[in-house]
C-alpha cells in the first residue's frame, strides 16, 4: 500500500506541463476514467482481506485481448489464445462489466480547464492549448494535421521560446484515440501567469495564417517526401511490428491498413488543405465549429483569479494584474488598474509604462525603467497586450448554458469548467469504432425508452431483434453491399421512394 500510495503522491510533483498533458487532459477527455487523487482516496478503504478476495476472483469472469505474432499459422494462434483460455478459467465477462474507453465529443466552444498545483515549492506554470480539428478516422485529415504538425512546431517553439523566452518547455504536438477527434495541443510552461502564457499563445495563433498562406510549396513537397518515408521505413524488429499492430487492437479500431491509407493520402494533400483545416478549426476568426480547451496550472505562489474577477473583467486585465504581482510584490486593485489600461490607450507605450511605474513600483528599484530586464520586458509586454487586445473568437450568443453544471461564462465568452465530471455528463460520446467482422454481421437498434440511466453506459440489452420487428415500428432496414457510389445511389434512391432528405 505504502509503494502505490508513493506512487500517487509523486504525480503531484511531476513537470507542470506533463501533468496538464497526460492526467488532467485524459479525465476530460475519455470515459471512463479513474484519476490518480480519486484512487488514493479509495486507498485507505482497501484490506489485506479485500486484496486476497480480488485475487482469488480476478480471473473467474474476464475479457482479454490476445496479439501472436511470429512465424505461426492462424490456426496456431487460435490455439494459442484457447490455451491461455483455458488456463484461466474464466467465464466470459458481461457485456455491462467490460466498458472500453470512449472519447468525450465536446461540443464546439472555447472552455477554460484550470487546476492548483498541489505542489507547495512549484515555482512554474504551464498552460496546454488544445484544438480539436479533424477526425481520427479520415486518413486525410491524419496526413494534413501531420504536415501542420511539422510546420508549426519549430516556429511555436522559435516564437515563445527563443523569442519571447516564456518558459523551457515551449512545443506543438498531436493527440488521438480511437475513433474521437484529432486535436493539436500547444504547450508553454514558465514562470508567468497562464493568463499572460495564453495571450502569447493567442498572438502566435492570430498572426501564423499568413505563414502558411506565404509557405513554399518546395519545402511543403519535401516534408511530405520526409513523412512517407518514415512511414514506409522497414521494422527492424518483432517488437516494432507488435507495437504497430497493436494500437489499432488498443483503440478497437483494427485499422491495420491505417499506414498505408495515410501513405496514399499524403500524395494527395497540398498546402491550400492544411489552410483549410487551419481556417477550419483552428483559426478564431474563421473556423465554424471552433472547439478549443485552454488547461491550465497554475502555481501555488501564483496569485489565483477568483470566479468573480474572470466574469468582472479581461484577460488582458487578469493577466498584466499577474505580471504587476509576481514583480512588484503588491497587491493590485483590478478597478484602478483597468481605469489606468483605458486611459492609457491614448498614450505613447513608452508614457503608459513610465506612468505605470510610477503607479506600480518594481519591488527594491527605483523610478528608472530598464526594458531589457526581465521583469519590466514582461509587464510592457502584457500592458501593450491590455492596451491593444486581439479580437477573440466570442461565445456570448452560444445557445449553450452550461450554469447547471456550476460553470460560468469569463467576460470574453469562454466557459469555465469548475467540475469536469458534471461537464462530462453533459456532452456526448464518439461511438466505439465496430471490427470489421461486426460491421458485416450485426448491426445494433437503438430506442428511446425515457430511461433515467447514464447516457454514457452500453445501453445493449444483447437481444436480438427481427426484420419483422423492426417493420412493426415503421422501421426499414436495407444492406448496402455495392460501392461507396452505388451505395450513396441506392440510399437517394430510397429517399426519393419515402420522402426523406439526405
Amino acid at each position: 500500500m505504502t509503494k502505490i500510495r508513493q506512487d500517487f503522491e509523486n504525480i503531484k510533483f511531476e513537470q507542470p506541463v506533463y501533468q496538464l498533458v497526460g492526467e488532467k487532459n485524459k479525465q476530460l477527455d475519455m470515459v471512463p476514467f479513474a484519476s490518480a487523487s480519486s484512487l488514493e482516496q479509495l486507498l485507505g478503504q482497501v484490506t489485506i482481506e479485500d486484496v486476497q478476495k480480488h485475487i482469488e476472483t480476478v480471473f473467474s469472469a474476464a475479457y482479454f485481448k490476445m496479439l501472436v505474432v511470429g512465424n505461426f499459422k492462424p490456426a496456431e494462434a487460435v490455439d494459442a489464445a484457447q490455451q491461455v483460455n483455458q488456463m484461466l478459467k474464466s467465464q466470459p465477462l458481461p457485456a455491462h462489466s467490460h466498458v472500453p474507453s470512449r472519447m468525450v465529443n465536446i461540443e464546439p466552444g472555447h472552455y477554460i480547464y484550470r487546476h492548483m498545483g498541489e505542489d507547495p515549492n512549484m515555482l512554474n506554470n504551464a498552460v496546454v492549448a488544445t484544438f480539436y480539428c479533424g477526425m481520427v478516422t479520415n486518413p486525410k485529415d491524419r496526413t494534413t494535421m501531420a504536415l501542420l504538425l511539422q510546420i508549426i512546431d519549430d516556429q511555436f517553439f522559435d516564437q515563445l521560446r527563443t523569442k519571447e523566452q516564456l518558459g523551457y518547455n515551449v512545443g506543438a504536438s498531436t493527440n488521438s484515440f480511437g475513433s474521437g477527434k484529432l486535436a493539436l495541443k500547444l504547450r508553454v510552461e514558465g514562470e508567468s501567469n497562464p493568463t499572460y502564457l495564453l495571450q502569447h499563445i493567442d498572438s502566435f495563433i492570430h498572426g501564423f495564417r499568413q505563414t502558411l498562406v506565404e509557405f513554399n510549396t518546395v519545402k511543403f513537397d519535401a516534408l511530405v517526401e520526409s513523412i512517407a518515408s518514415k512511414a514506409n521505413e522497414q521494422l527492424t524488429s518483432v517488437d516494432a511490428e507488435a507495437n504497430r499492430m497493436w494500437t489499432p487492437i488498443e483503440e478497437a479500431t483494427y485499422d491495420f491498413a491505417r499506414l498505408a491509407d495515410e501513405v496514399e493520402s499524403l500524395q494527395k494533400v497540398k498546402v491550400d488543405d492544411v489552410l483549410d483545416m487551419w481556417d477550419r478549426y483552428i483559426n478564431p476568426q474563421t473556423a465554424v465549429t471552433y472547439t478549443r480547451v485552454d488547461s491550465q496550472l497554475w502555481a501555488a505562489k501564483t496569485s489565483y483569479p477568483s470566479s468573480t474577477d474572470m466574469t468582472t473583467w479581461p484577460e488582458s486585465i487578469l493577466a498584466l494584474a499577474g505580471c504587476l504581482e509576481s514583480e512588484t510584490h503588491m497587491p493590485v486593485d483590478l478597478s484602478d488598474l483597468s481605469r489606468f489600461v483605458h486611459t492609457a490607450v491614448r498614450q505613447t507605450s513608452a508614457d503608459a509604462l513610465a506612468s505605470l511605474a510610477c503607479q506600480y513600483p518594481m519591488a527594491n528599484s527605483t523610478q528608472m525603467i530598464d526594458e531589457t530586464a526581465s521583469g519590466w520586458s514582461k509587464i510592457k509586454n502584457a500592458l501593450n497586450m491590455a492596451m491593444h487586445p486581439h479580437n477573440q473568437h466570442a461565445l456570448q450568443d452560444s445557445e449553450t448554458n452550461f450554469t447547471h453544471v456550476e460553470m460560468y461564462q469569463t467576460m470574453e465568452g469562454k466557459w469555465v469548467i469548475t467540475d469536469v465530471d458534471k461537464f462530462k455528463a453533459t456532452q456526448a460520446l464518439f461511438e466505439m469504432p465496430v471490427p470489421p467482422k461486426t460491421v458485416s454481421d450485426t448491426m445494433c437498434v437503438y430506442y428511446y425508452d425515457s430511461s433515467m440511466a447514464d447516457q454514457h453506459e452500453l445501453h445493449d440489452s444483447g437481444l436480438a431483434v427481427t426484420i419483422e420487428q423492426l417493420r412493426s415500428m415503421r422501421v426499414e432496414y436495407t444492406k448496402l453491399e455495392g460501392t461507396p457510389e452505388e451505395n450513396l445511389e441506392q440510399i437517394n434512391k430510397l429517399c426519393v421512394e419515402c420522402g426523406y432528405q439526405n
